[in-house]
């Protein structure tokens, strides 16, 4: 398997203005013109979360970059999303890594329902081009709102394939969708396939796969690279079995992450804090994990 091409191009991490400096495995940015566009679907969950409000007002990259700096995050994986006319696109993406490199690193999505090869041609652009350094894909989201496609479907194998190619890491959303929105697709388990037919990618299991966390627990033991990350679920939600996989034979396969603008940095790490983590396994949840999976420099 071959490097990327923009392995040297991936940001250095600026000094930490916490004693770990956080790294953030899966944050967006959403725009004001983009929060217009939120469905019925997506506000639904919103009011289950009791969520900021600059999830549904939009906000600006450097309002971002105060809330991260207030809370002590040197760096988040900033993330395209892309859902009907809710568009924060590849490029939008690499244009605010470009512009604040010591901050964030780049995420992008394709649709797998696309021409296979438009697919493929638009994930080598966004590597080799805009120097994003992984890939998002939700299955939830290509479906026709009652079944969405799950991640054995064939539509995903040369995404794949393409992702293994450049080196980049998958970040799949598994477990119950907080949108009215099919679950059934983000069972934990079909990534069990998907890693032993590519056992080169590194995929992570994003949204901790609630109420399928054992079955993605047992998937991040298992499989060399297959990873969990926390977004969209607070350390004070986390099931007590999580929590002990965390501490201690999981250690090493958990990346903390928000899902920011839905939840807020400074929650999400004032939850970590008071589940009283051992300061190696801490840093490694907060920073070190992130830094492996992602491969940042």
């Amino acid at each position: 398997m071959s490097e990327s091409p923009v392995s040297d191009l991936r940001s250095t991490i600026s000094n930490p203005q916490s004693p770990i400096g956080a790294i953030d495995a899966w944050a967006s940015c959403i725009t004001p013109e983009a929060a217009k566009h939120w469905p019925p679907e997506f506000r639904h969950v919103f009011d289950r979360y009791r969520a900021p409000a600059g999830i549904l007002e939009g906000m600006s990259i450097e309002t971002m970059l105060a809330e991260m700096d207030a809370a002590g995050v040197d760096m988040a994986v900033l993330s395209a999303f892309v859902y009907q006319g809710v568009q924060v696109t590849n490029d939008m993406v690499a244009a605010w890594v470009k512009q604040y490199p010591k901050k964030f690193v780049g995420c992008g999505t394709v649709d797998p329902r696309g021409k296979p090869m438009q697919v493929l041609d638009e994930i080598k652009r966004m590597v080799n081009e805009l120097g994003l350094i992984a890939l998002r894909l939700e299955p939830y989201a290509y479906g026709d709102g009652v079944r969405g496609l799950p991640p054995t479907d064939r539509a995903y194998w040369p995404i794949y394939a393409k992702c293994c190619e450049l080196n980049i890491p998958v970040a799949l959303q598994v477990g119950h969708t907080g949108p009215l929105l099919p679950s059934e697709a983000g069972r934990p388990i079909y990534l069990d396939e998907v890693a032993l037919a590519f056992p080169e990618l590194k995929i992570i299991g994003a949204h901790l796969g609630q109420p399928w966390h054992e079955e993605m627990m047992i998937l991040a033991w298992k499989h060399p690279n297959v990873y969990i990350d926390t977004s969209a679920r607070p350390a004070k939600r986390w099931p007590e079995s999580f929590v002990e996989f965390t501490r201690g034979w999981g250690q090493d396969k958990v990346l903390w992450a928000t899902d920011y603008p839905l939840i807020s940095f400074e929650r999400c790490l004032e939850d970590i804090d008071e589940l009283g983590f051992d300061p190696a396994v801490k840093r490694k949840l907060l920073r070190d994990n992130a830094i492996q999976v992602f491969g940042i420099k």
